[in-house]
């Protein structure tokens, strides 16, 4: 895949802007609070439907704006593709989403159009915070090839929530009547058995490669970064089964604690450097290395399980790193068109064709001026600070 233009529109502290990036690496560099961050915001809501950064889809609307746009020209293989999202917070449909010109009615649709990978600061979580962010690392890589995953996703978030409610109830009125209790089990069991099934034979794959990217990057065969996936079902061979059973048998314990303990949404990555618990004994550069090892993983999975390579965003990643794991990390993202955002433009040390924008901060509005730089040419992008 290769993005061929990016407008964006009232988006953040972007007026109207304009963007046709190389094919390889564009970068973007400028002082903290420039606005690097928000062009791959932007292009995260058109491969997602959301920010990687806010929940709250009003924060990128312009100061004083109605609504924001952003929109990429994306080509694959087979076809090429307009994708917007308008973010509308004052009207009835707060978000619409277009592919070629058309509005979609859900979001499955959108899964795949646009596959991306983002590294971004908020990620070494992937090791240092718990379970969730490690579910959702799992099911955004996952959503992207295998619309059934993300449908199963939703519809077992909806039964989830119900058993929950149910449980709840059944807890304040101290009722052990459990009739209930089986109609939304057998709701989600079968969303349940996709959800693992995937998980599980991504993580196999994923155990492979992320350890194989991690020797890669540092240099270091001392160093075994193991990633395994566990399941909170004692079976999953024969998920169904297995999950009605261990449902059932914790239907007490729920309605003590008024949350479902049994399923999915418990399940876990756990990460390991030389047979230690990385959250707990990993240096901070193990730590990042790990975090970055996860990601490009995925990038090779994406482009494994689709045939197309999804486009790769790299936020303030660079300055992070040492010199040799800079020169390694570019050899991982060789073949993808990359977006990286810096401080400085010294911290991309590479051989391959490139585009540099220089990204500035005034108090008016913004243009665009171009001029002859380094392997391709430079773009200056002036906008008004982003205080976001």
């Amino acid at each position: 895949m290769k993005i061929e233009e990016i407008k964006l529109v009232n988006f953040r502290n972007y007026d109207r802007e304009i963007i046709k990036p190389h094919k390889d690496i564009n970068l973007f560099f400028g002082p903290n609070g420039s606005g690097k961050t928000n062009l791959l915001e932007a292009i995260h809501y058109c491969s997602l439907g959301k920010s990687h950064r806010v929940s709250n889809d009003q924060s990128v609307v312009r100061s004083g704006e109605e609504f924001a746009l952003c929109s990429v020209s994306v080509r694959s293989r087979q076809v090429r593709r307009e994708i917007s999202v308008k973010l509308s917070p004052s009207e009835p449909n707060k978000k619409t989403i277009n592919i070629d010109h058309k509005k979609i009615n859900r979001f499955s649709e959108l899964m795949g159009c646009l596959q991306c990978v983002i590294f971004s600061p908020e990620d070494l979580g992937l090791v240092k915070e718990g379970p969730s962010f490690r579910r959702r690392y799992l099911d955004m890589m996952i959503s992207q090839v295998n619309k059934n995953y993300f449908i199963a996703l939703q519809q077992y978030k909806v039964g989830m929530e119900q058993r929950n409610a149910l449980l709840k109830s059944l807890r304040a009125k101290q009722s052990r009547n459990h009739a209930w209790l089986e109609d939304f089990e057998n709701a989600i069991v079968g969303p349940a058995e996709i959800i693992i099934t995937e998980r599980k034979k991504i993580g196999e794959k994923l155990a492979v490669i992320a350890m194989d990217t991690y020797r890669h990057i540092t240099g270091k065969d001392d160093e075994e970064f193991q990633l395994t996936y566990h399941s909170t079902l004692s079976e999953t061979e024969n998920i169904v089964a297995s999950m009605k059973k261990q449902l059932e048998e914790s239907r007490e314990e729920d309605i003590r604690l008024g949350i479902t303990t049994i399923g999915p949404h418990r399940d876990d990555l756990t990460l390991m450097l030389n047979k230690r618990n990385m959250k707990i004994y990993a240096s901070q550069g193990q730590i990042r290395t790990g975090a970055l090892s996860m990601k490009l993983s995925q990038m090779k999975i994406l482009n494994e399980t689709s045939g197309e390579k999804p486009i790769l965003l790299l936020d303030d990643v660079m300055s992070e790193l040492d010199k040799t794991r800079r020169m390694r990390l570019l050899e991982e993202i060789n073949d993808f068109q990359t977006f990286i955002t810096c401080t400085d433009e010294s911290d991309l040390e590479t051989n391959h064709d490139y585009r540099v924008y220089q990204v500035r901060s005034f108090e008016s509005k913004g243009n665009i001026m171009q001029k002859d730089a380094g392997k391709d040419f430079q773009q200056t992008i002036m906008l008004e600070p982003d205080f976001s």
